[in-house]
């Protein structure tokens, strides 16, 4: 039986420890999962990756990506301060070994943080540490069999450069082919982007995906088809060019509303899995 296309992130149910989020995932009828590394999920240190590959095993969930380590504020991989930024670098490669163990393919970084320092002066300085922590992590990533996906932020309340996927792949293009894209659709639309413009640019070299929906102002991590994003040209664009990579709803929710969420989020995928190529 095909596994279903479209997943799930774990950052749904992020008040929840990653064990009972996996049962209630499954339970909600997604084959697909990716695990945040974030607190509470895939904390290094704080969680036994043995016993996370057995979880999803038994429940029958494949984790094709995880997403690598972003806080708030710090990490930084486009710190400023040169100690800063090498700190963020060794901090984030801490969570690799942990996917790995739990049979991630794809890891999803953020080029950049949330740089209070972050000015139109020194924007090519951002851009220029940026690339020097891209760089090192795709070494060790290289050795480890791991693929990088550099994921495009949201350029708005939150000032910074690489928002674009023009920007983006002019800094990925000498790079290795297991350096590649995570489109964020939201990320576009409220940066200014079209989000198929954006899987345009991307499309050969995206890895996967993060897809939820806005209302054009905030980064609301809506369900599919509660904002203005226009969705049945971009399916179709994925269809065109054969993408094959994980197709993750990146949707969040609240305790109060968290088991409607997951339903609603696993409504969508179903409905978007059986269109399959049909997508009208």
């Amino acid at each position: 039986m095909a596994v279903m296309r479209y997943g799930i992130s774990t950052v749904i149910l992020n008040e929840h420890e990653l064990v009972p989020a996996l049962k209630r995932i499954a339970a909600a009828g997604f084959q697909q999962v990716e695990i945040s590394a974030e607190p509470p999920h895939l904390t290094p240190g704080q969680c036994d990756p043995q016993e996370v590959a057995a979880c999803l095993n038994d429940l029958g969930l494949i984790a094709r990506v995880g997403h690598g380590l972003y806080g708030h504020g710090l990490p930084n991989l486009a710190a400023l301060d040169e100690a800063q930024r090498t700190e963020a670098v060794a901090y984030v490669q801490t969570c690799f070994d942990p996917l790995v163990t739990i049979g991630v393919e794809v890891v999803v970084l953020h080029p950049t943080g949330y740089s209070l320092d972050y000015t139109e002066t020194n924007r090519q300085r951002v851009i220029d540490q940026a690339l020097r922590s891209m760089e090192a992590l795709a070494r060790v990533a290289g050795k480890m069999g791991l693929n990088l996906a550099w994921e495009n932020l949201p350029h708005r309340n939150t000032a910074r450069p690489l928002h674009d996927m023009v920007e983006l792949r002019t800094l990925i293009e000498k790079m290795p082919p297991h350096v590649g894209f995570c489109l964020d659709t939201t990320h576009a639309l409220i940066s200014g982007h079209d989000p198929l413009e954006q899987l345009n640019i991307a499309s050969d070299r995206l890895f996967c995906l993060h897809l939820h929906d806005s209302d054009g102002q905030e980064d609301c991590h809506w369900t599919p088809g509660k904002g203005i994003i226009s969705w049945t040209p971009f399916l179709a664009r994925l269809n065109e060019i054969s993408f094959t990579g994980p197709r993750t709803l990146e949707v969040m929710s609240t305790p109060e509303n968290d088991d409607e969420t997951l339903a609603e989020a696993a409504a969508v995928a179903r409905k978007w899995d059986l269109q399959g190529t049909n997508i009208t």
